[in-house]
């Protein structure tokens, strides 16, 4: 007699309600991220930090209610690894000793200047060291939550729809504010950049790299739609379920699409758009490609998005091209900038200053030309080079490339849910060419966003066809004969 096949419990109530609330916790971050200026100041920082910890609870919570499942960690070990050999360097340099006489010569000419020994370090400001680390393993939190939420399509989708939302609604904000005889950024007086779109965003290519990555997320979701909703038996079907999701099921996307790139572009960032044109190039390209989605819809997505983005573009976008043969004095300087930042690599190219210390260190390696105070690289890779030196900002680099490269290869490996993926490694794409014109990483709201739309990526990345194996084994287990 066969035995009748068993099948999974449902997921408990408890586990159920807490993944829940996790998922309605990250959508409201990033819901609230981009509002104070883009959380780009110390409370906002902390608060984000908070409510990182706090999400990290509600995973761990999870994680020891469900059934074990070894093996999930297993594609992310390198991260970690690399990762955690970052923060762990970042600890040494801010830590005050002087381990086989290895510190930063400034702590020498402070202790001669000052006339009493100094504790010394590797880093020249270990307070904003350790700050920097506590933000950094923010965003890694972020990362770790979404990955954890994403492992469900379905709360993928969600989090991704309400970005896409929230995002929406803040580049409604921006454009707002354009048109206003008296633009503000909430209740206050406008005061920088007030031609340019920026929502709540105080610089306008931080807003950009936002609003890129709402592009992002509004161009997968409506390639999700089209590729569930048309009807591939005939051409005529095709054709009119085309028609009928793009006014129909994907209207609002549609409509976000164009509000959100049209705030990129009013924006007016150069970088932005660059940035942009990269990653939805990328995207493009990978959709014609990604097994998953071989179907008559994608050289419609491609033609329409690049038409979309073409109209937008001469509707919008003429005061942009415009500034792109326009060489600025701030663009003037940001290669004298690059030039002495390189000197300074060269000096610390193996321990770096510490980091967070850029604006500590510059003023040694400013250049007569460039005046005033600068705080900022306008290149993050530059930027990370100096404060921690090369081998560790490498490490930097490779771990979020790493990260992306799971992503891509999601893309060729699934065969549904391929459009988170794709937006990881769109996101990616955008933030890294952007990170080498300006410091739109160093934006929470930005950096956060980003982290979670990677993780929601790694986490759909896995092939579809990995639980079959263990699948079939539960079904021969089940059954037997008497």
């Amino acid at each position: 007699m066969i035995q009748p096949q068993e099948h999974e419990a449902p997921p408990a109530p408890a586990r159920d309600a807490i993944h829940r609330i996790r998922e309605i916790g990250l959508i409201a971050t990033l819901a609230w991220a981009p509002l104070p200026f883009g959380s780009a100041r110390p409370w906002a920082w902390d608060l984000l930090g908070i409510l990182a910890l706090a999400l990290l609870g509600l995973s761990a919570a999870y994680e020891t209610m469900r059934p074990s499942r070894g093996g999930m960690l297993k594609p992310l070990l390198p991260a970690l690894v690399m990762g955690g050999l970052v923060a762990a360097w970042i600890v040494v340099q801010s830590l005050p000793w002087n381990l086989f006489g290895l510190h930063h010569p400034l702590w020498d000419r402070a202790s001669e200047v000052l006339g009493r020994p100094l504790a010394t370090s590797l880093s020249i400001d270990r307070e904003a060291a350790r700050v920097h680390l506590f933000r950094l393993l923010t965003y890694a939190a972020f990362f770790a939550v979404a990955w954890q939420v994403g492992r469900r399509p379905e709360a993928a989708q969600r989090v991704l729809r309400a970005f896409a939302t929230v995002a929406t609604v803040y580049a409604l904000y921006g454009l707002a504010e354009f048109v206003s005889p008296d633009p503000r950024i909430l209740w206050f007086i406008k005061e920088a950049y007030v031609t340019d779109v920026t929502a709540t965003f105080v610089n306008r290519n931080s807003f950009a790299t936002f609003a890129g990555l709402a592009v992002i997320a509004h161009l997968v979701l409506i390639a999700d739609l089209l590729a569930r909703k048309t009807d591939v038996r005939s051409r005529r079907s095709f054709l009119l379920s085309l028609a009928d999701t793009l006014i129909g099921n994907a209207k609002w996307l549609v409509l976000g699409l164009v509000v959100c790139g049209g705030a990129l572009l009013m924006s007016h960032s150069r970088g932005g758009l660059i940035s942009a044109l990269a990653a939805v190039t990328v995207l493009m390209a990978l959709v014609l490609v990604a097994p998953a989605t071989r179907a008559p819809w994608r050289l419609w997505f491609a033609g329409i998005g690049i038409a979309g983005l073409a109209l937008v573009t001469v509707l919008t976008g003429a005061t942009t091209f415009d500034r792109l043969d326009v060489m600025s004095k701030d663009m003037e300087m940001r290669p004298k900038i690059a030039t002495a930042v390189l000197r300074a690599i060269g000096d610390n190219w193996l321990t770096g200053t510490g980091y967070g210390s850029f604006g500590d260190i510059f003023p040694l390696y400013q250049p007569l030309n460039v005046v005033g105070y600068v705080d900022l690289a306008h290149n993050d890779y530059l930027e990370n080079a100096l404060e921690l030196g090369v081998p560790a900002a490498a490490l930097l680099a490779l771990t979020v490339l790493y990260l992306a490269g799971l992503c891509l290869v999601g893309v060729f490996r699934r065969r549904r849910d391929v459009v988170y993926p794709l937006a990881g490694v769109a996101a990616t794409v955008m933030v890294g060419v952007h990170s080498a014109f300006d410091f739109s990483l160093q934006i929470p709201a930005v950096t956060v966003t980003y982290a979670v739309m990677l993780g929601l990526g790694v986490a759909q990345s896995a092939g579809t066809r990995a639980a079959k194996p263990e699948k079939k084994r539960r079904r021969v287990k089940s059954s037997g004969a008497s």
